[in-house]
């Protein structure tokens, strides 16, 4: 048995999970997440191979779209566990912006197990978590990113370099920027260490939105020699639909927001 096995048994019987949704008794031995509120996250499995849109039809999982098709984007493939939405958008909140640390231990573990449902992790060797920029980091106290990414790489066995990339510049934030400034904002933003230089690197966030990000994390990775790259996040933000805003409404309120 391996010693964080001991260890997350130790601490689950010291201290037992609570569900951070509903307040139930969470997963053995140490998940704050119950099977029920687990069962019902609104996860996202027929989505193109590449963008990690949901394809046409929204009933085949692992196509390529029309769109990335036509216009590549610079990584390999993306994997998006959930989509953006309740209670999933509330968890990412609670670790970004209240330091619930235990969140990003529920999310990373859930991504992982859905990496490995689908094996993906079999194409990938290391684990690149999306960097802050110091200044970013020292206002928050951690990067979010890395701590989903230290879960994700004890699920699927691959091991996690927090110092293989670094973010160059003091970016503005991307909310409610258009699709062509992210990407300006975020040009030359990153760069890559000589550490990921022949590996099948998996670069890792908590949410993608339009892509610009991992575009410009993808491009670092290739600089510095990866010869593959995937994007692997918590969850994928869908172009706004009537029926998409609709659900939102009826989900009522959002606790963690």
């Amino acid at each position: 048995m391996q010693v964080d096995s001991l260890i997350d048994r130790a601490c689950g019987w010291l201290l037992p999970p609570r569900c951070m949704l509903c307040g139930a008794a969470g997963q053995a031995p140490c998940l704050d997440l119950c099977i029920s509120c687990a069962d019902g996250l609104p996860g996202l499995t027929a989505a193109c191979l590449r963008c990690g849109l949901p394809t046409v039809r929204g009933t085949v999982a692992g196509l390529t779209c029309r769109q990335c098709l036509v216009d590549p984007p610079p990584y390999d493939r993306c994997f998006a566990a959930f989509e953006y939405a309740f209670p999933v958008d509330g968890l990412i909140h609670s670790l970004k912006y209240r330091h619930q640390l235990a969140a990003g231990r529920v999310l990373g573990t859930l991504l992982g197990r859905a990496l490995t449902q689908v094996g993906l992790q079999l194409d990938v060797d290391v684990v690149v978590p999306v960097p802050l920029h110091p200044h970013r980091h020292a206002e928050r106290g951690f990067n979010q990113s890395a701590e989903i990414g230290r879960w994700v790489s004890r699920a699927v066995g691959r091991a996690l370099l927090e110092r293989a990339s670094a973010r160059m510049r003091d970016t503005p934030p991307q909310v409610g920027l258009r699709t062509d400034q992210r990407q300006a904002n975020l040009a030359a933003a990153f760069r890559c260490t000589p550490a990921v230089c022949g590996t099948r690197a998996a670069a890792i966030d908590d949410v993608m939105t339009t892509g610009s990000t991992a575009r410009a994390m993808a491009v670092a990775l290739r600089a510095a020699g990866a010869v593959s790259v995937d994007i692997w996040c918590v969850a994928r933000a869908l172009p706004a639909s009537p029926s998409r805003s609709r659900r939102a409404a009826d989900a009522g309120p959002r606790p963690f927001s």
